[in-house]
């Protein structure tokens, strides 16, 4: 897995491709650990292939993060096979999780 980091004038995008398994899901958490300020903070899922229940949890972690610094969140790009793991989890209803065009 691969996490680019892109910070443009405090707008936050983390575009992650690969599988955000538990391995990822660590590099992850890492990161959104040391996020200190952000307006808007969006994960970019164009790449990610599969989504384990770790990468969840970072996804909640990364959500909260956001709300504590008064950022606006979001998923992105997220292709129809993770968008089912965020519908069978309904975190679809409680944060902007955006589906990949096709």
């Amino acid at each position: 897995m691969t996490i680019t980091t892109e910070n443009k004038d405090g707008e936050l995008t983390l575009k992650i491709e690969g599988w955000l398994d538990y391995k990822g899901s660590q590099e992850l958490g890492t990161i959104i650990d040391n996020i200190t300020a952000a307006t808007k903070l969006v994960l970019d899922f164009s790449d990610v292939e599969y989504m384990s229940s770790a990468g969840i949890r970072q996804v909640v972690a990364a959500n909260r993060t956001a709300k504590t610094l008064e950022a606006t969140f979001s998923v992105i790009n997220v292709n129809p096979d993770v968008m089912s793991i965020f519908e069978m989890t309904h975190l679809n209803e409680k944060m902007p999780i955006i589906a990949k065009e096709a």
